[in-house]
């Protein structure tokens, strides 16, 4: 039973630590899609297609995904520090 839990968690690990990534690319395009279309935070999600709206519910609203979310905003906000 121990090298099963030590398997899954390391699997686990692995799958955060890829999808680091593709979390930070996602949440950097939305902080532009923010800026440029001068929309407040609900309007820009009011006006998402349905693909979109699920896309950014399986990426953000995964609990799976909440560490590498994590992750992800720390990095971009000490890139963008200064930016802010």
């Amino acid at each position: 039973m121990d090298i099963a839990f030590i398997i899954i968690i390391s699997v686990y690990v692995i799958y955060c630590l890829v999808m680091i990534p593709f979390q930070y690319n996602y949440i950097s395009s939305m902080k532009d899609l923010k800026k440029t279309s001068n929309l407040t935070h609900n309007e820009l999600y009011e006006n998402m297609s349905f693909e979109k709206e699920q896309m950014h519910f399986n990426l953000q609203g995964n609990i799976m995904n909440m560490p590498s979310s994590l992750i992800a905003m720390l990095i971009y906000k000490l890139r963008h520090r200064r930016n802010q």
